[in-house]
């Protein structure tokens, strides 16, 4: 309820939605006149606690990843930059949709050989795509991503999708009449909109359309602390939300299927990714 002050969801003329991206998800929907929230599981997997190479946000987290299409080149930026330690959620995302849209995976996920450009190393009797080769780590060792590590992704991302296409569902709005996205906690202050659309993760909007609070239950107490009549508003906001059970949702896995594949199986959900080009 802190975060929903701090986003001043419970005020805003227009719908919008606040989430907190993380290894559970936790979605707001509202106005000023009516708030629905839900929570899930959108899994480690986008906090880079799936792969090998996934790390805190730290000194050293690759959090940064983008490619040239046409060369197959990849640039990578470091927390601090240091040399590359390890990879956080906003890396692994935008790993992923640099994978895609350079063709080195395919709309599965799975990875394409011949467009891997010979980074794909067979260890453990499943294929790796090393990002960052050993004599250019901290630690001497290959950063890689493994295919088991893609298809954790995309299951997070599909849960994710999922739970703001449930939400807005349930309410009878598309995605598509947000006026703001609000992204809240320390992971989701990293992601970049353009690889998280791109993945299929969240909705093709305007990037303006996504907004960056940071910990925003950490600003929201604070308000309150500096003006403790603010408690009287929380005690509003926390009257108008209405909470839904999305484990009891039938059309929540119909839904989740769909969104197993990169963006989506409905490509119209997603008309910017074709000529997506990541920068």
């Amino acid at each position: 309820m802190a975060g929903i002050l701090y986003s001043g969801l419970n005020r805003s003329e227009k719908t919008a939605i606040l989430v907190d991206v993380g290894t559970n998800a936790e979605v707001v929907l509202g106005n000023k006149n009516w708030l629905v929230a839900c929570a899930g599981a959108a899994g480690p997997a986008l906090e880079g606690g799936v792969t090998k190479m996934g790390m805190m946000a730290g000194p050293g987290a690759i959090d940064r990843v983008s490619v040239n299409p046409e060369t197959g080149l990849f640039s990578i930026h470091t927390i601090e930059n240091l040399p590359p330690r390890g990879i956080c959620g906003s890396g692994v995302i935008d790993l992923a949709a640099a994978l895609f849209v350079s063709g080195m995976i395919d709309i599965r996920g799975k990875f394409v050989p011949e467009a891997c450009k010979g980074r794909l190393r067979e260890k453990d009797g499943l294929k790796h795509f090393v990002l960052v080769p050993a004599d250019a780590s901290e630690q001497g060792n290959d950063l890689s991503i493994s295919q088991a590590d893609i298809d954790s992704l995309i299951r997070s991302k599909a849960a994710m999708y999922t739970i703001l296409e449930t939400i807005s569902s349930y309410v009878g709005i598309s995605l598509s009449e947000l006026s703001t996205f609000y992204v809240a906690g320390t992971f989701g202050s990293l992601i970049n909109p353009r690889s998280a659309i791109t993945i299929g993760m969240m909705p093709d909007l305007p990037e303006g359309t996504y907004r960056s609070i940071g910990n925003s239950s950490l600003e929201g107490a604070s308000m309150i602390l500096k003006d403790c009549r603010l408690m009287d508003e929380i005690d509003a906001i926390r009257n108008s939300i209405t909470y839904i059970e999305l484990n009891v949702n039938q059309d929540f896995m119909n839904r989740f299927s769909a969104a197993r594949f990169i963006p989506h199986t409905n490509l119209l959900l997603f008309p910017s990714v074709d000529s997506v080009a990541l920068v």
